[in-house]
């Protein structure tokens, strides 16, 4: 048995396709040998699952949101968290985990259409490009609050403080949230902790105001891959400041700067940090 082949990278909302594994259950999980949809990973769950519908001669289904899922040399299916092994494990395969709504018994090798909520994909893919937008902005505006030199570094050449201090993030439709913890280490790297959380409500102007710089440049976004596995990496480009800059990135995203319309963020202080939350208006 073969990795899911995912074409979600390549912006793709509806495939044909293969049973490959049929789960019967409430729900019925169907994992296919091809798919369009994007599943939550099961390492970090920022983007959730695509959603829509599947079809077969005969019948059709609701599709919940994805998730990751592994198989086992002896057939057996993991899902999400249930995971056993680290992704390439030896003769396990990673798949795409379509759960359906009710209770199907699809034999391996029926044909199946895939179709993806692309309204929803669309959300959730303006909020990723919008977090990996602000994310950049962030560590830009928060070049003063360093001490130190800093090895860490962004594809802008600045300090990686979304990389060093984030603790979880969440793509929304439209949005983004995501939690950035000043510890003790990162205090040690040369953050100025204090200083920084004193001044948040400047910070949050500066990166406003450098989104809004970004924007009005206008610029393509572009993803790519390592190959067509779903456990194969992939990566988020987009044209910045005359060059392209890279992020390694599992999601879906929009073709460009100009889909994203406007893009602002709030930070709001928490316990030993501080939250962003971003919002896109198209």
């Amino acid at each position: 048995m073969h990795h899911t082949r995912a074409s979600f990278v390549l912006g793709h909302h509806n495939e044909l396709a293969k049973v490959i594994h049929c789960q019967v259950g409430e729900p019925t999980l169907l994992v296919t040998d091809l798919s369009p949809f994007h599943p939550q990973s099961h390492l970090w769950p920022d983007q959730p699952g695509d959603m829509g519908r599947v079809c077969w001669e005969g019948g059709e289904a609701k599709v919940a949101p994805c998730r990751m899922g592994a198989i086992s040399p002896a057939g057996e299916l993991f899902v999400d968290l249930d995971i056993p092994v680290k992704r390439g494990e030896p003769g396990w395969a990673f798949v795409v985990v379509h759960p359906l709504s009710g209770r199907y018994d699809l034999a391996v090798g029926t044909e199946i259409s895939l179709q993806v909520d692309s309204e929803r994909r669309l959300a959730l893919s303006l909020g990723h490009s919008g977090c990996h937008l602000a994310a950049l902005a962030l560590n830009r505006t928060l070049v003063p609050y360093w001490r130190k030199e800093v090895s860490e570094r962004d594809t802008l050449d600045q300090p990686d403080f979304d990389r060093l201090a984030i603790q979880t993030s969440r793509v929304e439709p439209m949005g983004s949230q995501e939690q950035y913890r000043i510890g003790k280490s990162l205090r040690k790297k040369g953050v100025n902790g204090e200083a920084l959380l004193a001044a948040l409500e400047q910070i949050e102007s500066k990166v406003n105001d450098q989104l809004a710089k970004w924007l009005a440049a206008g610029g393509a976004i572009r993803r790519s891959r390592a190959g067509e596995a779903i456990i194969d990496s992939r990566y988020w480009h987009c044209a910045l400041e005359g060059q392209e800059v890279t992020i390694p990135c599992g999601g879906t995203h929009v073709t460009g700067l100009a889909e994203l319309g406007q893009v602002r963020v709030q930070l709001a202080p928490c316990e030993e940090g501080f939250t962003l939350i971003t919002r896109v208006t198209p």
